[in-house]
């Protein structure tokens, strides 16, 4: 076992290596500190669901298969044999993790939007009918 290890690290130039940790230092730094306060911020307004129909169930899709995506990049650079290409894989992965970890906020914003031009028909409706109820 050692062997087979042995003699697939010699193969590989340090670059490579190099390329693999960044690459994946950079990834989970993306996810600590982008992701998971996007996602939390966004769990935070899941009370206004009534009000805001979030779609969960296309951040959870995008989420899962930009990390897919990002772990196969990864993979890839780390099977790589020439260091320019994992250099350049490497930044395709973080480039990708970043955008996966930003999208749930445009996703967030564009429904919001979309339900606000419902809400203020509905809110003006609701200040009409109780102004005619008082009088």
């Amino acid at each position: 076992m050692t062997f087979w290890l042995r003699t697939v690290s010699q193969r590989r130039p340090r670059a490579v290596w190099f390329a693999l940790g960044t690459g994946i230092i950079c990834c989970l730094a993306i996810t600590i500190f982008v992701l998971a306060p996007v996602l939390s911020l966004i769990g935070t307004g899941l009370a206004f669901i009534p009000f805001i129909q979030l779609p969960v169930a296309q951040i959870a899709f995008a989420t899962i298969g930009g990390y897919a995506l990002v772990l196969g990049l990864l993979a890839l650079t780390g099977l790589s044999r020439n260091g320019a290409w994992s250099w350049i894989l490497t930044i395709v992965a973080t480039i990708s993790c970043l955008t996966t970890s930003i999208y749930p906020l445009f996703a967030v914003a564009f429904a919001a939007v979309d339900n606000a031009g419902d809400a203020i028909p509905w809110i003006v409706d609701w200040i009409t009918r109780t102004r005619d109820g008082i009088h």
